[in-house]
């Protein structure tokens, strides 16, 4: 396999797990979280959560 199609999934891969992460993590900030809508609040909370899983998701891997 060539590099650039190695490169190309390798790409493709992380771009749809980071937008299943983001996609999960706003369904349960408003499953369990007290958001109604998506306020400032919302998303500054997002941004902190986000970067919080993205480091347990980082110690998980780095533990195997």
């Amino acid at each position: 396999m060539s590099e650039k199609l190695k490169n190309k999934i390798i790409g493709e891969t992380v771009e749809t797990i980071i937008d299943n992460i983001d996609e999960k993590l706003v369904d349960y900030m408003f499953e369990y979280g007290k958001y109604e809508e998506t306020n400032d609040e919302f998303f500054n909370d997002k941004e902190e959560m986000f970067v919080q899983v993205i480091k347990e998701l980082n110690n998980r891997i780095k533990s195997k």
